[in-house]
This record gives structure tokens, sequence and C-alpha cells, in this order.
């Protein structure tokens, strides 16, 4: 079966698609209050030197990520 989303790692440097939804419950109000809606527009800026976390845009607004917050964020194929 062909998963029917990507996750921020899949992006591309400076790539952008939409947030469909957030997979964590727990994580959920944190991304929120963060920005990170569905239907919002998610860039990736770059991934942290390490490969631990990831840095984004959302609507202008630069943030950081764990790998495990980037990886609950469902993103448009």
């Amino acid at each position: 079966m062909q998963r029917r989303y990507r996750t921020i790692s899949d992006l591309r440097l400076n790539e952008s698609a939409l947030a469909i939804a957030v997979t964590d419950p727990a994580l959920a109000g944190k991304l929120t209050a963060m920005g990170v809606l569905p239907g919002t527009r998610i860039e990736l800026v770059r991934p942290a030197p390490f490969g631990k976390a990831y840095y984004i845009k959302v609507d202008g607004v630069r943030l950081a990520l764990r790998e495990e917050e980037a990886a609950c964020i469902l993103l448009e194929i």
C-alpha cells in the first residue's frame, strides 16, 4: 500500500508542503501553539547538523523541531 502523506524528513531543502494533520495528540497542542495547523504551508529551511532536528518555516516564522516532533506532522504528497 502506498503512503498518502509525507513528513518533514521527506522534504528537500527549501521545499514546502501543506500540513494535513498532527498524529500525536500529546504534541498537537504544542505544535498548534507554534502555528503548525492543518492547511499551513511548512518549508524545510535545513536539517540540523547532526540530524536530530529540523529547522522549518511556518507562515514566515522559523522553528526548530526535534526529529520526533517533525515525524508526527503529516504533509500533503
